[in-house]
């Protein structure tokens, strides 16, 4: 979605700037992973019942994931939330493995010249509960060079769950997610990330999507809490995704802040 630069001070303590925890949750969360699962016999097909074709987008939110599954040999590869470039791909229909970096949009914007690096994977196991309930299992860490002073590198490690209710074109997730985050100037500390989100589908190409966090717990960045709301846009091999994002910083003293975002992957099966 976005990055400020520049440090801030709360009573001599050095936290995160405005949105670098937006960094954070690029390592941590289990954003556009999918969890596959195997496939349930005469589970309802809402998409072909109505004629469609199986909603690509299934898999993930506008930040999170789903527990729903990705077919063996499916995956999808692009831009999310503009800056970091990601992939994804169904290893079996109960496993998938994510990767994603902002490499590729540093080189740009540095003209391939002192690029930072960046790095995150991570690896998901999912089955179905029933027709309509999934639960899904994973790991995920990695390394982001921030590149601004008194933060520079940010590195963290988590394990997450995923409880998904729901249609590939009409659901909800619940997404719980301890993990351990560190840096250059700052020592490990234990954070967790529960979220809660949702999409629908109103039409073959399009529908809407958002989702609810909150980080009660200080670490190497102060509790806060975001929402994100947004359109999505899709064909059977791409996806688009417009929408805003709304942060506080529960020791600001100011209103939330609001930003633009975007997301584009190419889908394949």
């Amino acid at each position: 979605m976005g990055v400020a630069y520049g440090a801030r001070h709360h009573e001599g303590e050095v936290t995160m700037p405005r949105f670098s925890w937006l960094m954070l949750l690029w390592l941590v969360l289990p954003g556009a992973s999918a969890g596959a699962g195997e496939p349930v016999e005469d589970a309802p097909q809402t998409s072909s019942d109505r004629g469609w074709f199986e909603n690509p987008t299934r898999t993930r939110g506008l930040l999170g994931s789903t527990a729903l599954p990705l077919h063996a040999g499916e995956g999808l590869f692009g831009q999310q939330a503009v800056f970091a470039t990601v992939a994804e791909v169904g290893l079996s229909e109960r496993v998938s493995l994510s990767v994603a970096s902002a490499f590729p949009v540093y080189a740009m914007a540095r003209l391939f010249s002192d690029i930072p690096f960046s790095l995150m994977a991570g690896l998901k196991v999912s089955r179905p509960l029933s027709d309509k309930l999934h639960l899904a299992f994973g790991v995920q860490g990695g390394s982001f060079d921030t590149d601004l002073y008194l933060l520079d590198t940010i590195n963290a490690v988590g394990a997450y769950g995923i409880l998904t209710y729901g249609t590939g074109d009409a659901h909800v997730s619940l997404t719980v997610q301890p993990f351990v985050a560190w840096g250059s100037f700052h020592s490990g500390s234990v954070m967790v990330l529960p979220m809660l989100g949702g999409f629908v589908r109103l039409g073959e190409h399009w529908g809407l999507a958002g989702e609810v966090a909150l980080s009660p717990i200080n670490g190497i960045s102060g509790a806060f809490g975001f929402a994100t709301a947004g359109a999505r846009f899709m064909g059977q091999h791409w996806s688009l995704d417009l929408g805003l994002l709304a942060e506080q910083q529960w020791k600001d003293t100011d209103k939330p802040s609001v930003l633009p975002g975007g997301s584009f992957l190419f889908h394949w099966r």
